[in-house]
């Protein structure tokens, strides 16, 4: 699976986001890659995934309901 860790704006965050749910839905990725994949996004790039609000609305919008639940 090709995963960017470090993606360069918030439409490619939620990108490489959609790609890990996926991954894991279809057992690609063990929960435990999915999580340490999700809290590098949170340390790393905190800016671009969460605002003032919480959650990036971007990235929401781009992954949808579903994958946010």
């Amino acid at each position: 699976m090709n995963i960017l860790k470090n993606p360069t704006t918030v439409k490619l965050l939620a990108v490489q986001i959609i790609k890990a749910c996926d991954g894991y839905i279809s057992l690609e990725l063990s929960e435990k890659q999915f999580r340490e994949l999700l809290f590098h996004y949170a340390s790393q790039h905190g800016t671009k995934l969460f605002s003032s609000k919480g959650i990036n609305p971007t990235i929401v919008n781009k992954i949808g309901k579903k994958r946010m639940d």
